[in-house]
C-alpha cells in the first residue's frame, strides 16, 4: 500500500469510527478512486466483520434509474444485500459474501478482470426480442404470409419484440423445421389452403408435432402461452483470497438484454484487505 493511501485510509477509518450513527445504515459505496479511500460506511464495516478473511467485499458504484438498494443483512460468516428494480422486479439480484462458495460447473470468465479475482458465470438469458420463421410452401401464398409478418412485427408478445425471417429455400420442409428448432425459433408454415382459410400451422422449437388450422387470433394466443417472458437468471461468482461473492439473478422484464453490462457497471469490489490491514496498523482493529 502506498504511504498516501495508508494515511487516507487511517483518516477515513478514524472518521468512520467516530460516526457510529452511520453503522449499518449507509449504502456500501465504492470509492471513486480505489487509491484514495476517503470514507468507509457502516455497511462496509459490517461486511468486513462478517467475513473477516475476505480480501474484497461487494460495493456499489452507482444505481441505474429505477434501481434501489435493500439494506444489508449480515451474520457471522455471511452478508447479503439485494437490488430492486421497477422494471426487473424485486430482489432481481442477491449479492452474498461468504468465505467460500461452490461454483459447480459454472465456466470461468476468460476476460481480464481484477488482479487476484477469478470469475465464473452460469446464466440464462431469454432476450427481449424473438425471431420467428415463416415458411410459405409455394409462392402463391406469399401475400398472406407477408400479412402475417406485418401482424407479428406490429405487436409485442410477452414484452418481446418480434422479428420475422422468411425461409423460401429449396430445402425439404422437414429440414426447414429442424433448422428453426436448432436456433430455438418458432416456425409458421403457410400453404395454399391456409391462404384461403386465413389460417396457419405453428411448430414450436421444443415440440415434436405441429398445430394446424390456427386462425390468426389463435396463433397469437398460442405464441403468448408458449413463449417465455424476457428474463435473466443464474449466478456469477467472484472468487479471491479469503472469500467469494455470489450474485444470484432472478430478473424478468424489459432491460434484461443490458443487465450483465449494467450490473458490471453498478457493482464493484472494495479492497477490504487493504483497509483491514490499515485498521490493525492504526490500532482500530486487533
Amino acid at each position: 500500500m502506498s504511504r498516501r493511501l495508508f494515511a487516507l485510509v487511517i483518516v477515513a477509518l478514524v472518521a468512520s469510527a467516530c460516526g457510529n450513527n452511520q453503522l449499518g445504515r449507509g449504502v456500501p459505496a465504492c470509492p471513486a478512486d480505489p487509491e484514495v479511500i476517503t470514507s468507509v460506511t457502516g455497511s462496509m464495516v459490517l461486511q468486513m466483520q462478517a467475513v473477516d478473511s475476505a480480501e474484497y467485499v461487494p460495493c456499489l458504484n452507482d444505481l441505474k434509474a429505477g434501481w434501489s438498494y435493500e439494506d444489508l443483512v449480515s451474520s457471522r460468516g455471511k452478508s447479503q444485500f439485494w437490488l430492486d428494480s421497477d422494471r426487473l422486479g424485486s430482489h432481481f439480484v442477491e449479492v452474498t459474501l461468504a468465505a467460500s462458495c461452490d461454483v459447480g460447473g459454472a465456466p470461468e470468465l476468460t476476460t481480464d478482470g481484477v488482479t487476484g479475482v477469478t470469475e465464473f458465470r452460469d446464466v440464462n438469458l431469454v432476450s427481449s426480442t424473438v425471431t420467428m420463421v415463416i415458411v410459405p410452401t409455394t409462392g402463391r401464398e406469399a401475400d398472406y404470409a407477408r400479412a402475417i409478418e406485418s401482424e407479428l412485427e406490429a405487436r409485442q408478445i410477452n414484452d418481446r419484440q418480434v422479428f420475422v425471417v422468411f425461409d423460401t429455400s429449396d430445402l425439404p420442409l422437414t429440414e426447414k423445421v429442424a433448422a428453426a428448432a436448432e436456433r430455438n425459433r418458432p416456425i409458421i408454415i403457410v400453404n395454399e389452403q391456409d391462404a384461403l382459410d386465413r389460417t396457419a400451422t405453428l411448430r414450436m422449437p421444443d415440440d415434436t408435432s405441429s398445430v394446424r388450422g390456427l386462425k390468426l387470433p389463435q396463433l397469437f394466443d398460442r405464441l403468448e402461452s408458449r413463449l417465455p417472458d424476457p428474463s435473466f437468471t443464474g449466478r456469477w461468482y467472484r472468487v479471491f483470497e479469503g472469500g467469494c461473492i455470489t450474485y444470484e439473478f432472478d430478473a424478468e422484464g424489459p432491460g434484461v438484454d443490458r443487465l450483465a453490462d449494467d450490473v458490471e457497471d453498478a457493482l464493484g469490489l472494495f479492497p477490504a484487505g487493504v483497509v483491514r490491514r490499515a485498521m490493525r496498523s492504526a490500532g482500530i482493529l486487533g
